[in-house]
């Protein structure tokens, strides 16, 4: 309307009044850029933005939906969007996120400066939805450019990469997270990860991203998620796999898994299970052995193919200690046929729902454990639940009968 028109006009003077008024000695530390249903002109924007660099800004965030605001419009639409090129060249930022959705088949893209240097850079975050990097050479630049990077966090909308080859070699990156979320219709992206002081890996993505890790001798801690593509999944929109993608989906789980292999605590859903499990022939001669594994933490209700993996990646993880798991409902089961291993973790903690997959799974666990010493079950029953209580209370008179493979077992059971 009008009136909020005027109001829009007398906030954007105000804004360029306190920035105008500013101190030129005085530096910026923290600057926050976010629009909602008003958007400044793109001179202004850049103003602001320019602003805040030539003041020595520390920390940036801009939210905002790009389409003729944060990015200068070319000449023709299908060049795209060009990210102000003092911003890629800001000597103190040490922090930068941009929220930047753009229209759901828009295609919009991103064009980057030629000229980028973020020396003092330690975190990025970008986070675009349908909005697109199309440039293979300008986008390796850009992401080679932050030699004091330690935390990356890419959160790829539906596009995010047109078909690229990435190369990010970061020598000081700690943390790095990718995820694409949206529509699965995303173009394929391998990326090449060198970073030898990383201690945090974290992937949510489609099996169109690939990865290829390189030198993490420093990893800790890996969250491995798999998204599973609608038509990749049997009718009726169910999130089992197709019998004819499974192979396919465990030479990609296998393929990332051998990257992290040296982690010490490995956390992986349900989706992970069953791609590894989808394939006993890859499971079995393709999973890597974890010799630095300590503690494992499972998402998943236990069906069959959720089992077979577990166990496996159990026999190849000698020296685990711990396996959490908070099991949840879903259906009947079947029970499948396992491996033997002969290693046995020290502890095991679960969340109980009383069903047939948590049995089968502590049967099998406690007959092969050679080295287990406690096991911690918890159910989240209620005291007006009192189906649930009985159900409880023969679960756990048949789970002390099971034979053990350790002789010292402390069973800690809690409702």
């Amino acid at each position: 309307s009008e009136h909020e028109l005027v109001q829009a006009m007398s906030f954007f003077r105000f804004v360029n009044k306190v920035l105008d008024l500013r101190d030129n000695d005085a530096d910026i530390q923290r600057f926050h850029l976010d629009f909602g249903t008003f958007h400044p002109s793109v001179s202004k924007m850049h103003r602001w933005i320019g602003t805040a660099v030539s003041h020595n800004v520390q920390k940036l965030k801009i939210e905002s939906r790009v389409q003729g605001v944060l990015f200068s419009f070319k000449a023709e639409p299908k060049d795209g969007f060009e990210i102000p090129p003092c911003l890629c060249t800001c000597k103190s930022l040490t922090k930068l996120k941009l929220v930047l959705p753009g229209y759901v088949n828009d295609d919009d893209k991103i064009i980057l400066p030629h000229e980028m240097s973020l020396p003092q850079l330690k975190s990025l975050h970008p986070s675009l939805e349908d909005m697109a990097f199309d440039d293979e050479k300008l986008t390796n630049k850009f992401f080679s450019s932050f030699p004091s990077l330690e935390s990356l966090i890419m959160e790829m909308g539906s596009t995010g990469f047109h078909n690229m080859n990435l190369h990010i070699s970061l020598p000081k990156l700690e943390y790095f997270q990718f995820g694409s979320r949206n529509l699965e219709r995303g173009t394929d992206v391998k990326v090449k990860l060198h970073a030898p002081s990383l201690s945090s890996f974290v992937s949510n993505s489609y099996i169109s991203t690939s990865f290829t890790l390189e030198n993490l001798s420093s990893l800790a801690i890996a969250d491995i998620k798999i998204r599973i593509k609608y038509e990749d999944q049997v009718s009726g929109g169910s999130s089992e796999i197709c019998a004819e993608k499974k192979e396919i989906y465990a030479q990609h789980t296998t393929g990332l898994l051998r990257g992290i292999q040296n982690v010490k605590v490995l956390k992986l859903d349900d989706s992970v299970l069953k791609a590894l499990g989808g394939a006993p022939d890859i499971l079995n001669t393709q999973l890597p052995e974890f010799r630095n594994l300590q503690h494992l933490k499972l998402q998943t209700y236990l069906p069959r193919d959720c089992l077979r993996s577990i166990f496996y990646i159990l026999k190849n993880s000698p020296n685990i200690e711990s396996v959490s798991l908070p099991a949840q409902r879903n259906g009947r089961f079947n029970p499948p046929l396992y491996p033997y291993f002969d290693e046995g973790t020290t502890g095991m903690q679960g969340f109980l729902c009383g069903c047939v997959n948590e049995l089968k799974f502590l049967e099998i666990l406690l007959k092969h454990a050679m080295v287990l010493e406690k096991v911690i079950l918890t159910s989240n029953l209620t005291n007006q639940d009192s189906q649930g209580k009985k159900r409880m209370m023969k679960f756990s008179e048949m789970l002390l009968k099971f034979p053990t493979a350790s002789k010292k077992i402390l069973f800690l059971l809690n409702s």
